[in-house]
Parts: structure tokens; sequence; C-alpha cells
């Protein structure tokens, strides 16, 4: 039974952009084409502690900021559209299509926030209920969507929708960055220009690559088909969020010393190895594959900035057997396989792309472990006026495998949250933060 009512749904006015927009429309890139399928990513902030606002300070805050920065985020503010005659998917940023403005959906719970913050295992069901639920049977569709809930023993949990194919993690969070400093301060931030034409990717026939893209993913547009796990159909899975402390990271690096692995890649080949040995994969000589994400924006020719939001995200896997994991010395050769992978996006990120989408969906059921967010985007950094949040989640990804990392508010922590079968997560658990030993 559902304990989260709605209690208002409104609209958020979108005032006209600063930005000129070409045609009022923005193609697609094939960077973001990958995602046309897809429902859309849901974010969640759990705010324990506001005694310093009520609610409808923090509503009227939350409104009145949004209709400030959207104005420098009008792709945001538009619909995801079908244009059958070109066959190409784009954001359109027009004034019809603005102008419903954003939906804001306001809520209030009689559930525990301070228990759902503090939990190491997600509560799947109570997460999907902070957040706007947004299906896309066929497009055209919404690109965002806000829903503030408000807990009856105090705390508030904001929750976002957004549809992937208007930016990667860091365009979402110089969304989330800017809309906080404007709730917080009452004014955008100095020099603040974000880029959202997709002209900045230049790469030989692109613009085919991403209709090809589009027709592979969804060849039944403007009906999408996208691929949707109810909540039933994760009920076999656990989601579960593990802190890694600096010395935990500072210890898995020295084990790797001779290679060098960053932070990122250290955190990851100790979930490959734990998720291989938990699967008693370690006479097993069929693959094994890492998906990790590659941002492409310093290694374009020619490179781009920081400030564009759009998705720049390089598909790259890294490709072991089981055993090579699972075995001894199998973080040594993990961290060797994802350097590798890392090593060869970063000098060709673009080579192959064509292939991107063949490759993934030739990818075997239950042999990859997806890894997405980044050590670099500081989503606890969130403070829109009552604090930073206790607990940011992406609570989209639920699917066996999928593991997430981002920095915490703690210095040098970081925040593994891990999705696997109910089974293997209580073993993976035990051994992910033990001494080498143990794995």
């Amino acid at each position: 039974m559902s304990r989260v009512r709605v209690l208002e749904v409104s609209r958020v006015a979108v005032q006209p952009s600063p930005c000129p927009v070409p045609n009022k429309t923005i193609e697609l890139s094939f960077f973001d084409s990958m995602f046309v399928r897809l429902p859309h990513l849901q974010f969640l902030f759990l705010f324990p502690n506001t005694t310093n606002a009520s609610f409808p300070a923090i509503i009227g805050s939350l409104k009145s900021s949004l209709t400030r920065i959207l104005p420098f985020f009008h792709p945001f503010a538009g619909k995801l559209t079908y244009i059958p005659s070109v066959a190409r998917v784009v954001i359109d940023c027009s004034a019809s299509a603005i102008s419903e403005g954003i939906t804001f959906i306001e809520a209030e719970s009689d559930l525990d926030i301070h228990s759902i913050a503090k939990s190491e295992v997600h509560d799947l069901e109570s997460f999907v209920q902070f957040v706007p639920n947004v299906t896309v049977p066929e497009l055209p569709t919404v690109i965002l969507a806000v829903q503030v809930t408000r807990f009856l023993n105090g705390g508030v949990a904001l929750g976002v929708a957004v549809h992937h194919t208007v930016a990667d993690g860091q365009g979402i969070w110089q969304l989330f960055e800017a809309w906080a400093s404007i709730c917080r301060t009452g004014s955008v931030p100095s020099g603040f220009a974000p880029v959202h034409d997709r002209a900045v990717i230049k790469y030989p026939g692109g613009d085919e690559i991403a209709k090809e893209f589009t027709r592979k993913l969804a060849p039944t547009l403007p009906k999408t088909a996208a691929p949707h796990h109810s909540l039933q159909d994760c009920m076999h899975l656990t989601k579960r969020t593990f802190l890694v402390d600096e010395p935990t990271i500072k210890s898995w690096k020295k084990q790797g010393i001779h290679l060098s692995p960053s932070t990122f890649i250290s955190i990851s080949a100790r979930v490959l190895v734990t998720v291989a040995s938990v699967r008693g994969l370690a006479n097993d000589d069929g693959p094994f594959i890492a998906g990790i994400p590659v941002d492409c924006r310093s290694r374009l020719n020619p490179p781009i900035d920081d400030s564009y939001t759009g998705n720049c995200v390089a598909a790259c896997f890294a490709r072991m057997t089981a055993s090579e994991v699972a075995g001894p010395g199998g973080f040594i050769r993990a961290c060797a396989a994802l350097k590798e992978a890392v090593i060869k996006a970063n000098k060709e990120p673009l080579v192959g792309c064509e292939g991107w989408i063949d490759e993934a969906l030739k990818l075997p059921a239950g042999r990859v472990v997806r890894f997405t967010g980044s050590v670099g985007l500081r989503f606890y950094e969130a403070d829109f006026g009552w604090g930073k949040p206790d607990r940011f989640k992406v609570a989209t990804l639920n699917c066996d495998g999928d593991v997430v990392l981002v920095s915490r508010k703690e210095e040098g922590t970081v925040e593994v949250s891990v999705v696997l079968p109910a089974q293997d997560m209580d073993a993976f658990a035990k051994r992910f933060l033990s001494p080498f030993s143990r794995i």
C-alpha cells in the first residue's frame, strides 16, 4: 500500500531563454541517441533535517529558483519529439513545446526519512514513490519533472526525473548545481554559461550514426517500446550501498601499485573480483565484461568544454574471462584490463563508435557489470538552502549488475551502490570490504 500521498500537481512556468536555439530544435548527437528508448533517469535527494525551513518556504524557493534557472537549461524544459519526415528524434524547445511548463508534484509521507536515509539496503518500494513517475509509451514526452515530498516526522525528499537524451551525468550535475546555487543564494553563479549546441560534437557521418542508433534501438517510433522494469521485476534483486573510505581505497591502490590504478579503477576492480567470486566463477572460462563510462569532452578533436551539457560519454568495455577475475591475482588482472580499456578510450574515444549499439546488444546476459556515475561529480554538495543531502540516490538503475559510484560529503569517501540477486548480495556484503585474503 502506498504511503506517499500527492497533495498538489502544478506547473512551473518557463521564461524565454536568453540563449537562442537555432530553429528551436536540438537534433540528438549519436551520444544522445543511445538513450532514446530508455525510461527517464530518476534522482533522489533526502534531507532528513530541514528544521530551519518550512515546507511552504521550501516549495516556494524551489519553484522560483527553477523558473529562473530553466532559461539557461532550455533543453530540459522541452519535449523529446520524433519527426518522421527526416526520421530524427529532436529536443523541441519551441514556445509551444515549453508552454505547459515543468510538472511539479507536492506530496507527503508517513514513512521515516531518517531510517530510509541511513539504511544500506535500498527500500526500492519507497524510493519509486519519492520520484516523478514519467511513462513514455510514445513520443513526444517531457524531459524534466520534479517531486517534493514532506515527511510527517520531519524532513524532505527532492525527486527529479530527467530523460537521458538531454544530458549525461556532467550535464545533469550542472543543472542541479546551478539550481541549488540560486535557491540558496538568490543569484546565478558568476560566469555561468552552459552549452547545449550539439554542433560541438564533430565526427564524420555523425548524423547518420545517430539515425542508425535510433533505428536499431527504437524501430517503432513514435512508439518507444521502452524497456520498463516494474517494481515486481526487481523484487528478486537487492540494491545496497557501501561506503568506501579513503584508507580502504589507498589499501586497494597499494595492491596494484605497479599499475598506479585510479580511485575509479581500483574500486571497479574490487567490485568485479567480488561479484565473480560470490558467483563461483573461479573455474569458468566464459566471458566477464565491465562496461565503464569514459567522458570524452577533453578527448575529442577538437576538445569541448566541461560546460557542454549533452551526452558525451563513450561506450567502453573491458573484457576478461570469469576465471581470470575470480581466481588468484584477479584484482591485478581486473585493474590491468580496466586501465587498458580506459587508456584506449582516452586516446581514440570515437574509434569504432559506429558499432557501439551492436556491441552492447550482444553482451551476454549475467556476464556484465555496468558502472555508472563518477567519483568527480559531487551530488552530495547540492545545498538548496537547508543543508546538504544526507543521501543521494540514482533510483532508476535497478538491473542485475548495475553499479553506481558517487563521491560522498566525507573527503575521499566514495559511495558504491550495487544491484545483485538477493542470494548473491549477502556474500558480496561480507567480502567486498574485507581484507584481500577473504576473496
